[in-house]
């Protein structure tokens, strides 16, 4: 699955335990389906990737507060 590019809830918490993820630095994600879910460090696998997130508006909804995390890249696991 092709992560760049790919959004994320607004509010971004673990969809395992429901912990609140701080972003800064990068966090963990899952692809499911179709879709991007964060993951904690504590419940990343292998089935997990590494990735750092920037904050946007979404152009639909400006007059709304409601931001969503996109993903900008992938950094090297290595």
């Amino acid at each position: 699955m092709e992560l760049i590019g790919r959004t994320l809830p607004p509010s971004i918490a673990c969809q395992d335990c429901d912990d609140e993820i701080d972003p800064r630095g990068g966090i963990y994600v899952r692809g499911v389906d179709d879709e991007v879910r964060p993951v904690c460090a504590d419940h990343a696998d292998e089935t997990a990737y590494g990735v750092e997130v920037e904050r946007r508006s979404r152009p639909e909804s400006e007059e709304e507060w409601d931001e969503w995390y996109v993903i900008t890249s992938v950094p090297d696991a290595g």
